[in-house]
């Protein structure tokens, strides 16, 4: 077995999420190679095969469960070569290259005869060849031909005339596997001096390194065909679980390793080598500790994780406590850990919300990623009730029945307040009054009010009917400045289970300002929705214009590729935003380490039309990795392709360097993860 001992590893994709693009700007890979380029959307390829980008109209590529499947099919696009079979490649040219260092791709080939699979190298910068034979540099690290599936190529090509002379000798390692079916490892251990060939870490041949082979080359894998390809018409597809590249240079800079997906439970492991340095999960029962206070409720937390844990807050009387905190035990495996929440409350009843930051569903059992509250003790004494399962859209209760001292202990739960009372947040002279009603199931809707993304007061209880045509008013006083201004209903325990009878949902029925109806304030259901009101007489918290815009043109946003600037410190995590708008731009926050970061953003470049806007979080952060959680506030979903608001994270970079897993597309569930050096 290979021993990769007193190496790193430079480069790693488990193929959790996508992350290929037309040129591979702002991802891990592009699907075109720059000096190939046969059309606005195709690679002109090889064998009877183009490699095809999905703006052709046909996606070769499909990433499910930590599999990256490239499908090749017969022509059925205009672009590529006219008639040719239309498959995938990948390539990190232009943005990740290295000289010298074991590279490895676990893949399951195709069986079908006209399948044709390689993973290989080609120079950053391609030396000519002095004899003008038609030689090139190039490293094959494997190459599998479906028609005879069991016998495995490695190759190197080179300028050097002499090994040429007798190429199948000097420069080919060629076996047999005697069970080539399922996954298996396919290595290249590349030196100054010699490059070796593994198939399942296990050394299979030895070649002298040539005299061009010293500078650094790129990576490519692919799913070619050939003849007999093309007579069969049956799509053929190639599977990869990961591509891992490592590096003995002593100045070589480590990557993280990121979570393993292997699809039949088998992992190699990085032979010895060194991955940069992760933050690891507690060990499982184990308890951590939030808050302070004389008083303790303890819950017991596990997670189905999927594409990465499950992220959470905790608040009590909808108040957070403590930072975001990140689910590791395993709900299906019977495990828990302990999250001992500290306070001092006073005597009676207290809502608990564990709100879940990362929901995400991608169609199946298997790609859904949950988060529970198995159970829950106070002071001690098992509250029944806080075994709510699934954590999504729901809340409990515990009381406390031995006098705090925060407040002074009411005898009673406190009642809703009456149908069209008034509850008032927030100071100052100007009044925003929201008309609020609900479809209670199972508890009420949760809910905060945010203008201008500034939370105003805490979480909110709705109580009035909206089936029975009832409204409560909530009164959220400012003194806000000339100009426009954004709402968001922020609805917090959102649920449905299947039918409308089984459905909580949050509705704004109207809006005031100041006395004066705001039409926009009627937004009915309030997920995923925001709206303006307008101030026309200035405030005193912020200085006026000295040009006021008229009150029915709203700032306009700011240019593609500008920069807003958030937080202070000498870091620097630049990210490139990208939007789907409908019924209004996507709202979003940004966190680092369960830390937000500046208040609500508001997205305006179109992802469809490949703009970006560029935002920078500055920050001082210490040595280590780091976890950013960018969070979309107002996802909306009406049914349709065209009526999908999405938010995307098309790029990160460090301090300069791009974050490898920081194109993370769109930014439902998803989190990624940055290290910081110095």
């Amino acid at each position: 077995m290979i021993d990769l001992t007193g190496y790193k590893l430079t480069f790693d994709d488990e193929f959790n999420a996508r992350s290929i693009s037309l040129t591979g700007a702002g991802t891990t890979w592009g699907d075109t190679r720059a000096q190939w380029l046969g059309d606005a959307f195709s690679d002109v390829g090889f064998g009877t095969s183009s490699f095809v980008d999905p703006g052709s109209g046909y996606d070769p590529f499909s990433v499910s469960q930590g599999v990256l499947s490239i499908t090749a099919v017969p022509d059925r696009t205009p672009y590529g070569v006219p008639g040719a079979w239309e498959s995938g490649l990948i390539t990190t040219q232009g943005h990740f290259s290295q000289t010298y260092g074991y590279f490895e791709i676990r893949a399951d080939f195709s069986n079908l005869p006209g399948a044709w699979e390689a993973f290989w190298l080609l120079p950053d910068h391609p030396l000519p060849d002095p004899a003008g034979a038609g030689h090139w540099q190039e490293l094959d690290i494997v190459e599998n031909y479906g028609v005879n599936d069991a016998a495995i190529f490695s190759g190197i090509h080179t300028t050097d005339p002499a090994p040429n002379q007798n190429w199948q000798a000097l420069l080919q390692v060629a076996s047999l596997m005697p069970n080539p079916a399922g996954y298996h490892t396919y290595g290249m251990n590349w030196g100054p001096n010699q490059i070796s060939f593994y198939i399942d870490g296990q050394l299979i041949g030895t070649r002298a390194t040539p005299s061009d082979m010293h500078g650094p080359m790129y990576l490519i894998a692919d799913l070619a065909t050939q003849s007999p390809a093309s007579g069969g018409g049956v799509p053929i597809t190639a599977y990869i679980d990961y591509i891992r590249v490592y590096s003995s240079d002593p100045n070589a800079l480590a990557v993280v390793h990121d979570t393993v997906s292997s699809p039949d439970g088998y992992d190699p492991g990085l032979y010895g080598a060194q991955a940069a340095s992760q933050t690891f999960p507690p060990p499982l029962g184990s308890s951590t500790v939030i808050g302070t206070g004389p008083d303790q409720l303890v819950l017991k937390i596990s997670e189905d994780a999927y594409l990465g844990d499950a992220l959470y807050t905790v608040s009590v009387d909808g108040v957070q406590i403590g930072g975001t905190l990140t689910a590791h035990a395993s709900h299906a495996a019977g495990q828990d850990e302990l999250i001992t929440v500290q306070g001092d409350w006073a005597q009676g009843d207290h809502t608990v919300l564990v709100r879940f930051l990362n929901d995400r569903w991608d169609g199946t059992p298997q790609s859904d990623r949950n988060l529970y509250v198995d159970g829950a003790t106070y002071n001690g004494v098992n509250d029944a009730a806080g075994a709510i399962g699934n954590a999504v859209g729901q809340s409990f209760l515990f009381t406390d029945k031995s006098r705090g001292t925060t407040t002074p202990p009411p005898t009673t739960p406190s009642p809703p307040p009456p149908t069209g009372s008034t509850t008032v947040i927030g100071t100052g002279p100007d009044q925003l009054v929201l008309k609020i009603s609900e479809d209670a199931y199972l508890g009420d809707a949760l809910y905060t009010v945010s203008v201008d993304g500034v939370q105003i007061g805490g979480t909110l209880t709705a109580h009035a009917s909206h089936a029975a045509g009832q409204d409560e008013l909530i009164t959220v006083q400012g003194d806000w400045a000339q100009g426009d201004h954004t709402v968001l209903v922020r609805f917090l325990n959102d649920r449905w289970d299947g039918t409308p009878q089984s459905d909580r949902n949050l509705y704004v029925d109207g809006a005031t300002y100041n006395g004066v109806n705001d039409a926009a304030g009627a937004i009915g259901n309030a997920v995923g929705q925001s709206f303006l009101f307008t101030d026309t007489s200035g405030g005193t918290t912020t200085p006026p214009p000295t040009t006021p815009s008229p009150p029915t043109t709203p700032s306009p946003p700011p240019p593609t590729g500008s920069a807003t600037v958030i937080g202070t410190g000498p870091d620097q995590l630049v990210l490139k935003i990208s939007e789907d708008a409908y019924l209004g731009d996507a709202l979003y926050s940004i966190a680092v380490d369960g830390v937000q970061i500046g208040g609500t953003l508001t997205a305006h470049a179109s992802h469809a039309a490949g703009q970006d806007e560029l935002i920078t979080v500055q920050g001082d952060w210490a040595p280590g990795d780091h976890t950013v959680l960018v969070h979309f506030l107002n996802d909306r979903w009406d049914g349709t392709p065209q009526t999908d608001r999405n938010l995307y994270v098309d790029q990160a970079t460090y301090n300069e360097a791009v974050v490898r897993g920081g194109a993370i597309g769109s930014a439902v569930g998803q989190t990624f993860i940055f290290h910081d050096l110095l």
